[in-house]
This record gives structure tokens, sequence and C-alpha cells, in this order.
């Protein structure tokens, strides 16, 4: 492999979309997204971190000190990003709850419940690096961490990782969509 400058890629600008379970997914980089995808807005600028881990587990032998042969055990995608916009959506996002409705004054409450509910999504994260647009694209995502939120003289942020889970149908976790050239096929 050579060293081409070129393929440095840097994520000048994004953003976190979310739709109901069974939403049509996107199948380009490019492209409007169904309707039904709402956006979640600014989050801080340490940006996205995605994550990929497979476990596996190595079947020893008593002919070898090193296993022969690994056993895939478990796989994990996940996607963490602190939110910056304090709005219904994000919220109901970090406490895991159900919607924001008027407290009957003039405000409006959400109950966190005992049992968390589990908020299953289906997911495209979108970035840009001027010209070439990329997309992560999951048929399902639940929330499955929520970090601490200070409440003090700066802007509140809303830490939450979301991790992709099984779609209904099919095979595939998620699909990395690009329109960068240097993914063509040699």
């Amino acid at each position: 492999m050579t060293l081409v400058s070129g393929q440095v890629r840097v994520a000048g600008t994004g953003e976190l979309f979310l739709a109901p379970v069974g939403t049509t997914l996107p199948t380009a980089a490019s492209g409007t997204l169904d309707p039904a995808f709402n956006g979640y807005g600014y989050t801080t600028d340490d940006g996205v971190t995605l994550g990929k881990s497979i476990s596996r587990d190595g079947v020893a032998a008593w002919q070898s000190a090193t296993p022969v042969r690994n056993i895939i055990t478990a796989q994990e995608l996940t996607v963490a990003l602190t939110l910056l916009q304090s709005n219904a959506d994000n919220l109901k996002l970090w406490l895991q709850s159900g919607d924001f409705a008027s407290d009957g004054g003039t405000g409006f409450r959400a109950d966190v419940p005992v049992d968390p509910v589990g908020l299953q999504f289906a997911m495209v994260l979108e970035w840009k690096d001027v010209a070439i647009t990329s997309r992560l694209v999951a048929a399902k995502v639940e929330v499955t961490e929520t970090g601490d939120v200070t409440v003090a003289r700066q802007a509140q942020a809303f830490p939450v990782t979301l991790s992709a889970l099984p779609p209904d149908s099919g095979s595939v976790l998620a699909s990395w969509l690009t329109s960068d050239a240097a993914f063509a096929a040699a």
C-alpha cells in the first residue's frame, strides 16, 4: 500500500438520524432520507465514537499450548455520542422514558420508569468530508448506555450509546455507505 494523503478523511460535520424500526433505510451515501428519520442535532466537538468488538473462545487441544481453533461467541457494534441540544427527543433518548407531555400547567413532564423502556430505532449516522458523504446504517439499534450529565454553568450534554441489534429479517447488522472514490473496486 502506498502513502496517499488524499485518502485521509476528516468528518467535518455530521448528524445522527433515528426512525421507527422498519423505516426504509437508505441504500446509497447520498439522497434524501425517509421523512420518518429525525435528526438529533448538535453533538460535542469530540464527535461520534464507533466501536466494534468480537469475542472469541479458543478451543484447546491436548497436543498444542495454542488454541487450535477460535469460535466467535459475540459481536458488538456501537455508536457513542454526546448530544448538546436540550429538547424532548434528546431527553427521551437519554432518560429512556416515554414522551414529554403537559404537566397540567405551563411546563412539560416525562417520567423515568422504574424499568427503563427499551428504545429501539432504525439508525443513520451521516458525516461529510467536503464533497464525500458517508453513512453508517443499521435496521435496528437500542440505547444501551447513558452517561452522566453535569448541571452547571456550562452546556448540558447528554451522553448516549446505541448498540446494533440483529434486524427482524436478513443477516446484515449494519452497512457502511460512502461516496468516496477510494473505495472503488480495483
